[in-house]
């Protein structure tokens, strides 16, 4: 069995190597031209990340190749990965916001994971077609590694001279080797990425109160608390009490899952794209940032059950993005005061359904 040995070339570097998971399945399907304005996207969100520092080497269907042509320290290394990640999760539901089709590309952009390959040593460079292209056998080696054995779904693979990332990452790590007929065995370690995401996701979790909201509705129903909750995550339900509803399609996930998206098609053709952020099933509270919203673009909404004389106190919080302007002609004022009117006959829809659902369940006439 041969083992790879680094070689001194003219430049020591640290080669990243991102590669889209699903990306076959993604495209195997009908939406060819939405899946490579999907993939476009993404790529172009991830090298946003340090661009002066971090080049780009290639990229080849799936992956895409970044260098720096410096030894980064594993501190340094892991902010790039988790950067790079989180941009990577903001641009799916970028995509996910801008769906307006069935295709199966923007349906399945969820579906998408991300999977690093780290590696560092020496490489040159050439021309070839008018392009600068890395050679070396540290280039070869870290491509090799995309073909591996790591059995989870998101993951950092970190070859031995840049197996401190790991420890820099305060990740738990696990030894790998695989067996490649030209370089030999390779040692490595990975991390899981999935408390990388975890953490991503809770750092965007938000509820909204009566004190920050510039829309607030509320309602008393006479329902215990965990059937409303039971009925309002119901989306089977949801366009038997909300008015304007007439689907909710869910593209990735499911309601109780934090990074889920579903959307919204309402009356007048409004299709309103959902990305939950926050979920307490503790305390029955759950808040979605709405996309492709009329004159704003982005809004937030939370909706609160909490337990109440009558039996159940239901709310609906609104709150407009910072920093995210009202289109030329639309008072501000006007723009709430349509939000207000929506969400009172959602709530006033599911106060009659669970009300309804309670004589039902006491035998009591409709």
């Amino acid at each position: 069995m041969r083992h790879w040995e680094p070689v001194e070339l003219m430049t020591s570097g640290t080669f990243v190597l991102a590669d889209i998971g699903g990306y076959t399945t993604f495209l195997s399907d009908v939406g060819i031209e939405h899946a490579k304005e999907t993939i476009s996207h993404l790529f172009n969100r991830m090298v946003e990340v340090n661009p002066h520092r971090w080049k780009v080497g290639n990229v080849v269907g799936d992956c895409l190749f970044m260098y720096s042509d410096s030894a980064e320290s594993p501190d340094e290394i892991f902010t790039y990965l988790r950067l790079v990640y989180e941009n990577f999760r903001e641009s799916i539901e970028e995509v996910a916001a801008g769906s307006t089709c069935r295709c199966g590309a923007c349906d399945r952009s969820g579906d998408l994971a991300l999977k690093f390959v780290v590696h560092g040593g020496g490489f040159d460079t050439q021309q070839i077609a008018g392009r600068q292209e890395l050679i070396g056998s540290d280039i070869v080696v870290a491509h090799r590694l995309l073909k591996n054995s790591i059995p989870v779904h998101e993951y950092a693979l970190l070859t031995a001279p840049l197996a401190d990332v790991a420890k820099a990452s305060g990740l738990a790590a696990t030894a790998g080797h695989d067996e490649y007929e030209d370089v030999g065995g390779l040692d490595y370690v990975y991390i899981d990425l999935q408390p990388v995401r975890e953490a991503f996701e809770k750092s965007r979790e938000v509820y909204l109160s009566e004190e920050d909201a510039d829309v607030t509705v509320s309602i008393e129903i006479e329902s215990p608390p965990e059937l409303v909750w039971r009925v309002g995550m119901d989306r089977d339900k949801a366009t038997q009490w909300a008015p304007t509803l007439l689907e909710l399609e869910t593209l990735s996930g499911e309601l109780d899952e934090v990074g889920s998206i579903h959307t919204c098609l309402h009356g007048g053709g409004m299709k309103l794209v959902h990305v939950r952020i926050a979920f307490d099933s503790n305390g029955r509270r759950a808040t979605d940032r709405l996309w492709n919203v009329p004159f704003v673009g982005e809004m937030y909404q939370t909706w609160e059950v909490k337990p109440s004389p009558a039996g159940t106190k239901f709310s609906f919080y609104y709150a407009l993005r910072p920093g995210v302007p009202i289109d030329e002609g639309i008072e501000k004022s006007d723009f709430l005061s349509a939000v207000r009117l929506r969400a009172e006959g959602d709530v006033q829809g599911l106060k009659e359904l669970c009300e309804a659902e309670v004589r039902a369940q006491e035998g009591k006439p409709q």
